[in-house]
């Protein structure tokens, strides 16, 4: 039998089939035309628009290059993408690692035809897609034009059947606490850390994160206000439920937030955003893109996957497991120590006390002055030319011994400081627990990491 698996997914708009109607016609068509189906694949509540943001759909791209599997069966093209240009990458990826899509509802063409076919199903998809957006955006005008709100309520609120929204006291209560607390210039970030402490959930019962926290500060609900958009325009306006914070407190926090938010924009990503310390230094030597965090599927482990290869834009397919990296990095770093690679540099900071190299360079320059005195005596007469050309060699040798002893001591210092800092980030790395300490001392040492996909092989760039 073919080997095949099945790709399933349903966005958060009314589907008219279910995840679970889906999977029953492709097995039923994989029985009927020979498919045998190894393994399923579903992204459920996902949008088909980007691909990336589909943790399913992207393992089982990887997933097409390890040769375990030579068909791909799923319902319609909707299902795969929605989205013209994305739906040309990924079926070609799928192509070059010799597996087939197969759409169990749509007709199998020949080759030559196969191309026009698929630009014209990937539009007409697209076009599905804007379309349902517009009138999405056009139902939510409307409602908002009649006073109603149009959204799901947020947290702090509830959503009676065509009434105004009715304010939950005690998550008011955290929505008030938030505020109080960004006023007192502590951080979103703090805030979440706070809110996680006390064992706050979201209306889903998920743990709070920097980007709800962020949410609430910014949304004009909390002052009694709608805010909606279309392809136009942007309204805002009273709407007809209480508020929990006032304007005065509210306008305040927005001043404070647009503030901090212009100042970030010139500086990098905090470090309590990155998910391990390795973001944003791995790079893939291919396309010189870096890897990408991803979530692990079902019960398969986090990893770093090449961002180049989600777009098109790489050829290597190889992914990483996180524990698998670290024990590479640190074999690496163990290894650096230890041979003493050349090719390895390392930007020490200069000691605060006076060193052996500061007093050489004062007799150095003392050597210099007793250079140019000599050269006075000659010319005024003091001394002969013998003297003066035995004097002169003998002040240029002694200069020569100390630039070299300069050398030296350089070169000793260069090495005891670069395995003085390898050595401290293997010890953060090791024992550590807290992410952003490893963030920080990574991101100030290390400049970049390229790893291979294809061979493993890997370099370490330190700043220097």
């Amino acid at each position: 039998m073919k080997k095949a698996v099945a790709y399933l997914r349903m966005s958060t708009d009314k589907q008219e089939y279910s995840i679970n109607s889906q999977l029953r016609l492709i097995k039923s068509f994989a029985e009927h035309n020979d498919y045998k189906i190894i393994n399923t694949y579903i992204d459920e509540g996902i949008s088909g628009r980007q691909a990336e943001k589909r943790p399913a759909f992207m393992q089982m791209i990887e997933d097409s290059s390890k040769n375990i599997f030579e068909y791909v069966l799923i319902y319609d093209s909707s299902r795969f993408a929605r989205n013209l240009e994305q739906s040309i990458v990924y079926k070609s990826l799928l192509k070059k690692n010799g597996v087939n899509l197969i759409s169990i509802t749509e007709p199998i063409i020949d080759e030559d035809t196969s191309l026009i076919t698929d630009a014209l199903l990937g539009a007409m998809n697209e076009m599905y897609s804007r379309k349902l957006s517009k009138v999405v955006k056009r139902g939510m005008e409307q409602k908002a034009l009649g006073n109603e709100y149009f959204s799901c309520a947020p947290y702090g609120y509830e959503k009676p059947h065509k009434k105004p929204l009715k304010i939950i006291e005690d998550e008011a209560k955290i929505v008030t606490l938030i505020y109080q607390r960004y006023l007192e210039n502590v951080s979103s970030f703090k805030i979440t850390r706070e809110l996680n402490t006390l064992n706050i959930k979201t209306k889903r019962g998920n743990p709070v994160d920097k980007r709800w926290v962020e949410k609430i500060l910014t949304n004009p609900t909390y002052k009694g206000y709608m805010l909606w958009k279309t392809e136009n325009r942007t309204y805002y306006k009273k709407a007809n439920h209480k508020a929990i914070i006032n304007e005065e407190i509210f306008d305040a926090v927005q001043k404070k937030y647009n503030e901090k938010k212009a100042l970030s924009k010139y500086k990098s990503r905090p470090y309590e955003q990155h998910k391990h310390w390795l973001t944003g230094i791995l790079r893939c030597p291919v396309c010189n893109t870096v890897y990408v965090y991803a979530k692990g599927y079902k019960n398969r482990a986090d990893r770093f996957r090449c961002g180049g290869y989600v777009t098109g834009k790489c050829s290597v397919s190889k992914s990483f497991k996180i524990e698998d990296l670290e024990i590479l990095i640190k074999n690496e770093l163990y290894s650096i120590i230890s041979h003493s690679k050349k090719y390895y540099n390392l930007k020490f900071n200069k000691p605060s006390k006076i060193s052996n190299i500061d007093l050489i360079q004062k007799e150095i320059i003392n050597l210099k002055k007793s250079l140019n005195r000599a050269k006075d005596s000659y010319l005024y007469g003091i001394d002969s030319l013998d003297e003066y050309k035995k004097n002169k060699e003998t002040i240029q040798n002694r200069i020569e011994k100390f630039e070299n002893k300069i050398k030296e001591e350089n070169k000793a210092n260069t090495l005891k400081n670069k395995n003085r800092k390898i050595e401290n980030i293997l010890e953060i790395i090791e024992y550590e627990e807290n992410m952003t300490a490893k963030v920080k001392i990574a991101k100030a040492i290390i400049e970049k990491i390229t790893l291979n996909g294809l061979t493993g092989e890997m370099c370490i760039y330190f700043y220097g």
